[in-house]
């Protein structure tokens, strides 16, 4: 007859020491999952961060390009015709004189210096990321230079308003279809440069100036006038400003990410 042996079904219980060794055990590795997941998600936030400061300081450099562009070249040259326009027009006989007053005009208002912001990467920032930007130095920045952009578009609406009202009231005198072959013309010379460029020879011989309304060129005239001091001034001041708040945060942005 054989003997079986029968196992032990009476387990030890497992002291307190072996329960809260497993509890750490488990603890710890919870633990250090979660800190793994967060220090990776530091480190893309901090790549995300230097990519999207890296791209904002290209687009500052774009304004800043233009903005300079316009304050040293762009507003001298149109002031230059705008002063000859209102020269011109208020002469005691323009007679023989119409097609240098339709130069003059088409290129002192053809419009060219009026900034619109560089938005790529302030409009990515505000929709999807702007959190990632931790640094302290880098926010207060961007947020004056936002501030001074506002003021700005407040200006440039101002601007918009006034060329338009001015471009308007030139029909008073002049041509329509002769200002819409001019501005054919100008747009060709416009997309190799950044302004106007219209020699005597591009304004047709056809050119002509009614004088019969002398009040509404006179009220013309006074619309130029206003606006060449408000452009001498004001636009060129506002102009000025944001070139150096520009300047500040390209300074700023890479001082503190270590921006070559």
């Amino acid at each position: 007859m054989e003997v079986h042996h029968h196992p032990d079904l009476h387990h030890n219980r497992k002291k307190f020491r072996e329960y809260f060794l497993e509890f750490l055990m488990i603890f710890l590795a919870v633990t250090m999952g979660f800190l793994a997941e967060s220090y990776h998600e530091y480190l893309n936030d901090r790549s995300k961060e230097k990519i999207y400061i890296k791209s904002l300081i290209e687009d500052l450099k774009t304004d800043s390009s233009f903005l300079e562009l316009s304050l040293n070249k762009l507003i001298p040259y149109h002031l230059t015709w705008l002063d000859s326009t209102v020269h011109l027009l208020q002469l005691k006989d323009i007679r023989g004189k119409e097609r240098q007053i339709y130069q003059a005009f088409m290129i002192g208002t053809g419009w060219s210096y009026n900034f619109h912001p560089t938005e790529r990467t302030l409009t990515q920032l505000h929709s999807e990321g702007f959190h990632v930007i931790k640094n302290k130095e880098a926010v207060s920045s961007i947020s004056k230079l936002e501030t001074q952009y506002k003021n700005q578009a407040q200006i440039t609406t101002y601007v918009e308003n006034m060329q338009n009202d001015i471009d308007l009231s030139a029909y008073s005198f002049a041509d329509r279809s002769v200002t819409d072959k001019i501005a054919t013309t100008a747009f060709k010379y416009f997309s190799d440069s950044s302004s106007v460029n219209l020699q005597l020879s591009d304004i047709p011989e056809s050119a002509t100036i009614d004088t019969s309304d002398k009040e509404a060129i006179k009220l013309y005239v006074e619309k130029l006038k206003k606006y060449s001091f408000y452009l001498q001034y004001q636009i060129k001041l506002s102009t000025m400003i944001t070139i150096k708040e520009i300047t500040t945060s390209i300074s700023v942005l890479n001082k503190e990410y270590n921006i070559e």
